[in-house]
């Protein structure tokens, strides 16, 4: 119908629409194409409503300002939910178990544990090109002595945590003497917990085994680990009200508990050539948090409930701790001086107050920096240096409880004569004084008992959120923001508080959406969904084609030892 108007009307319409429309409606016809390529005018208005600096374009030809244009609807991520590409591996049927796999957040970003429901394996993968490739099978022993199922799991530096429940096959013949059968024989009819450690590197099988015997009425909820410190959010199985977060600390280890169990902290078993070498290893324990029938171990836990998930922060020295229907952490506590600390680490409250406009103040809850710089002090000749650092806050308005995330930034500056500092993004949550500097439009908080997933790209030029089935992608300049420039984003794009209002992407996915994160590409996202692991291309250029990949020979059926095929 558009064909059918004059030239001039067509021309008011694609001067009427946004940058995103103009470029779509441009793609689907020759004509349409031709007028919005080749119309100067058209083009310069656009691009004065499109993020970008404008400073001497209109020197530029006909044909280099559409290309302009065409660089920043790549980099803006116009059109990508039509235009991005999907790769699902539904591995043939086979259902992840979202809350047992992992995303790795830290270093390389392509790395992802992969469980699957009714099986004992972990499977260590690594996304290249929006493919898979598998690096390891992590076995556990135990399924040699009975039934296992994979509660959670993490990475460090050097190797791989599992979290697992073992249920030993009493009908069999079986080695009592041995660790895991052992101590499950002595558990309730719920298992044995137990954590394992696995190098990845070592040239021998050799794997760390934790117990924990004071937890056998308990349920793990959540795991964090650290080099050789781990923490775990305990529930109660029958009675929901009693829970508590525990740190472990096995770099030096020793229990305080007599008997048995002691004894066979020192029993190593098995063949380094052949089968696995099992230590079972000691560790020094501290309760961070507890509730129970007789009250919270801190006032700032009254009424929160349990931890469903933990992070270490800041080189291990401050945990982190989320609750359910939260999108970002909503306690902390700093654990620098743990082990024979004479007081309890309190517990405090991830809030800050931020001036939203002239007459409003939010409390925020504002996340681990995503992006910073760190630059010499021109006031000092740069003996001194000012670190800025960039965030994501959330806030509901108290009284009318609407929600906005907001992009804030703190900053700070070095005291000492010579700077010698490296950038540490952790260390900019402890500052309290922010300043927003932009607005992420279009966000909603979900909800769901999931909450909301955020997911920051390495550059800090890509935020993702993801609610249930609908993912948000904004585009940034993190250093045009942090500066708080005011010539790169339009007029169009203020919001009438004084700070720009970033619009995103929208894009729905056929899946939930469990965890998110970006890979070390700025353009690829990865994430564990309930019909498999999906790769989504953030190219604009792509054809929005959605591919489902059923290879699965690398998955194992538990029962009969053959390999599912693909």
């Amino acid at each position: 119908m558009l064909l059918t108007l004059p030239i001039e009307l067509v021309r008011l319409i694609l001067r009427s629409c946004d940058p995103p429309t103009y470029l779509q409606t441009a793609f689907c016809n020759h004509l349409l194409f031709s007028i919005a390529s080749q119309s100067r005018d058209l083009i310069l208005h656009q691009l004065h409503q499109s993020p970008g600096r404008n400073d001497g374009v209109e020197s530029l030809t006909t044909y280099e300002l559409f290309r302009n244009l065409m660089t920043r609807a790549c980099q803006e991520l116009f059109g990508i939910e039509h235009d991005g590409d999907r790769k699902l591996f539904d591995f043939q049927g086979q259902v992840i178990d979202g809350r047992a796999s992992t995303l790795e957040t830290a270093g390389t970003r392509d790395r992802v544990l992969l469980a699957f429901q009714g099986h004992g394996t972990v499977y260590f993968l690594t996304v290249r090109d929006r493919g898979l490739i598998l690096e390891r099978r992590v076995e556990l022993p135990a399924k040699c002595f009975g039934n296992v199922q994979i509660l959670h799991t993490a990475f460090d530096p050097h190797g791989i945590y599992v979290l697992h429940r073992f249920k030993p096959l009493i009908d069999r013949d079986l080695d009592t003497e041995h660790p895991f059968v052992k101590r499950a024989l002595k558990s309730n009819a719920h298992g044995k917990i137990f954590l394992s450690y696995h190098e990845l590197k070592s040239t021998t099988k050799r794997i760390r085994l934790y117990a924990f015997p004071d937890h056998k009425d308990y349920e793990p909820l959540a795991l964090a680990v650290h080099e050789r410190k781990f923490a775990i959010s305990w529930q109660h199985l029958n009675h929901s009200h009693d829970h508590q977060v525990v740190h472990y600390d096995a770099s030096y280890g020793g229990y305080d508990k007599e008997g048995e169990d002691n004894e066979l902290e020192s029993r190593e078993t098995g063949d380094p050539t052949g089968d696995p070498q099992i230590t079972c290893s000691p560790y020094d324990s501290f309760v961070l948090t507890e509730v129970n029938d007789q009250g919270p171990s801190d006032a700032a836990l009254e009424g929160k409930g349990p931890t469903v998930k933990l992070a270490f922060n800041d080189r291990g020295y401050q945990m982190l701790h989320y609750y359910r229907a939260h999108t970002l952490y909503s306690s902390f506590q700093r654990i620098r001086f743990l082990p024979g600390m004479g007081e309890h680490p309190g517990v405090r409250d991830n809030a800050c107050n931020v001036q939203f406009s002239d007459s409003l103040t939010l409390n925020f809850s504002i996340g681990i920096p995503f992006f910073g710089t760190h630059q010499p002090d021109a006031e000092t000749q740069g003996l001194r240096c000012r670190w800025k650092y960039l965030a994501i806050g959330i806030a509901t308005h108290r009284v009318e409880h609407w929600t906005v995330a907001c992009l804030l930034k703190s900053e700070a500056a070095c005291m000492a004569i010579t700077c010698g500092h490296v950038l540490n993004l952790d260390r900019g949550r402890r500052y309290g004084s922010w300043e927003i500097m932009a607005q992420l439009g279009g966000f909603q908080e979900s909800s769901t008992s999931h909450g909301s997933l955020i997911a920051a790209s390495t550059r800090g030029t890509r935020i993702a959120i993801v609610s249930w089935k609908t993912v948000h992608i904004w585009s940034l300049e993190p250093n045009v923001v942090i500066e708080g420039e005011d010539d790169f984003y339009p007029q169009s794009w203020q919001s009438p508080y004084g700070f720009p209002e970033l619009k995103p992407a929208t894009v729905q996915l056929d899946a939930v959406c469990h965890q998110l994160r970006f890979t070390d590409s700025e353009d690829e996202l990865v994430a564990i969904t309930d019909r498999g692991l999906l790769v989504m291309s953030l190219r604009v250029n792509g054809k929005g084609v959605r591919v489902v990949d059923s290879r699965s020979d690398w998955i194992v059926d538990e029962e009969i030892g053959q390999t599912v095929a693909g």
